[in-house]
């Protein structure tokens, strides 16, 4: 009888393919990277929850794909750092934008969204991947802060030799990316320094956002009194928004070096004599943004300086010698 022939061990082939999910429009070419996180920026402000996003990009900064790593809850998403570059290697990218979102509306980074970015730049460096920005995006307003752009983080990729557990421990025990809100307490050490912007009553608007929040519209007056084209404007959080003590005026706290989506309507034509006009979004540097907004306060000044000037005027014509009266006076006298 024939011995039994055993059968070999098995060493099975893996074959790697990337699958398409649902892709992104936009009426604009998305030829660069700052395309790329608009069309991004509009659809993750619609989002309800912590979102993870690595956008992929060639060798020319032109976006390959996308690729949403995970999707959490109000104050927490995974962010294991081996998830989050497993795109970009499948893809062969060059580089890669990383994108969150913070459901309160408030782009402000914590300490552990830097952290985050600081690793992921890191692991970038050891593959050759290099990561050029964060970018996180308030739910419902859609406000954005680049890392980058702030220089919180060196997004330099000379790689420096870090130890690879200091690169791959993303959170502490859980293992999981802790969102803004949820370590607020925690992070005074990390806490950014604001500014205070004032407004007037008239010029805020509430209204409720399709998260079912509120949120306040504040318009921004033409600063030249020739512009009759609409104001421009900007949202925040309605919580954030305070009268002051008088109750005649509002106030509210932003980041100081922090920026704000400021949205102008332009005219982009004429249709059955009607006017069209399309908004336009600009990211506003905060500093501006309360320079803009306050703008009224320079022009209150001038007025009043104005009007004090010609006051003194006016007293100091009354006050000065006349010729006419002394005249007056000594032929009173001499009679």
């Amino acid at each position: 009888m024939a011995a039994r022939k055993s059968n070999p061990y098995e060493l099975k082939e893996v074959v790697l393919r990337l699958a398409e999910g649902q892709s992104l429009y936009s009426d604009q070419p998305i030829s660069n990277a700052e395309a790329a996180v608009e069309v991004m920026r509009k659809e993750l402000m619609q989002e309800d929850r912590e979102r993870l996003v690595v956008i992929n990009l060639n060798s020319k900064m032109k976006a390959i794909n996308y690729n949403v790593v995970s999707v959490g809850n109000l104050t927490q998403t995974v962010a294991d750092i081996p998830f989050i570059m497993k795109s970009a290697i499948c893809s062969n990218a060059a580089s890669t934008i990383l994108l969150h979102t913070h459901p309160s509306g408030d782009p402000t980074p914590s300490g552990l969204d830097v952290e985050l970015t600081k690793r992921v730049v890191e692991a970038g460096k050891l593959i050759g991947i290099s990561c050029v920005d964060h970018v996180i995006v308030g739910c419902g307003t859609g406000f954005t802060f680049s890392m980058r752009e702030q220089g919180i983080v060196d997004f330099d990729p000379t790689y420096r030799g870090v130890a690879a557990e200091n690169i791959m421990n993303v959170a502490e025990e859980t293992g999981a990316y802790q969102g803004k809100e949820q370590n607020m307490e925690n992070r005074t050490e990390n806490k950014m320094e604001e500014i205070s912007i004032k407004f007037g009553k008239g010029l805020a608007e509430p209204f409720t956002g399709k998260d079912g929040k509120e949120y306040m519209k504040i318009l921004i007056p033409n600063e030249d009194k020739g512009d009759h084209t609409p104001w421009a404007s900007f949202v925040l959080p309605a919580k954030s928004v305070h009268e002051n003590k008088y109750g005649k005026g509002l106030w509210a706290k932003i980041p100081v070096d922090g920026t704000t989506t400021v949205t102008k309507p332009v005219l982009v034509g004429e249709q059955d004599g009607k006017r069209i006009w399309e908004n336009q979004k600009t990211a506003v540097p905060n500093r501006d943004l309360k320079a803009r907004v306050e703008a009224y306060k320079g022009r209150n000044r001038e007025s009043a300086r104005g009007k004090l000037e010609q006051l003194t005027a006016q007293v100091a014509e009354k006050l000065s010698p006349n010729t006419d009266r002394p005249r007056a006076r000594a032929a009173g006298m001499e009679k």
